[in-house]
């Protein structure tokens, strides 16, 4: 069996980036050290390159520079793979930027959507989702 393919969603990348300590920080390691395989689009470096770089958030987190946000996404490239166009197969109505996660999942098979949005009942707390062996698969309906 290989290892488990994953997407993060944006809410992790931020708290990977803005907390190098943290819990997300510590699944990018898993990632960098080859125990999870990564996935990526270009829509979802997109929402993460401009997230980290919203003038709010580098208030509340002044470690979020333009020069650690470049580090942070050349990171994240370089030990992830990369899709450059997914089929959008999947709607999440009450956030529809979410979707591209959902979509990124379905098109590359993936394991697990790693996720802090806690208002949705198909995502995934960022420990739950290794511990709890959910793949999208099962918990998203399928594309018609």
């Amino acid at each position: 069996m290989g290892k488990p393919r994953v997407v993060f969603d944006c809410m992790i990348f931020l708290q990977a980036a803005a907390r190098p300590s943290g819990p997300a920080a510590a699944f990018l390691e898993l990632v960098e050290i080859g125990e999870l395989e990564l996935f990526v689009s270009e829509a979802c470096l997109e929402e993460i390159r401009e997230v980290l770089v919203r003038p709010s958030l580098q208030l509340k987190f002044p470690s979020l520079t333009i020069s650690t946000v470049s580090a942070f996404l050349d990171r994240i490239q370089a030990c992830s793979v990369y899709s450059a166009s997914v089929p959008s197969s999947f709607l999440r109505e009450r956030d529809p930027k979410d979707s591209k996660y959902v979509d990124l999942a379905i098109a590359t098979k993936a394991d697990f959507l790693v996720s802090r949005d806690k208002d949705s009942p198909t995502s995934l707390w960022v420990f739950e989702a290794w511990r709890s062996g959910c793949r999208p698969s099962s918990l998203l309906p399928r594309p018609s």
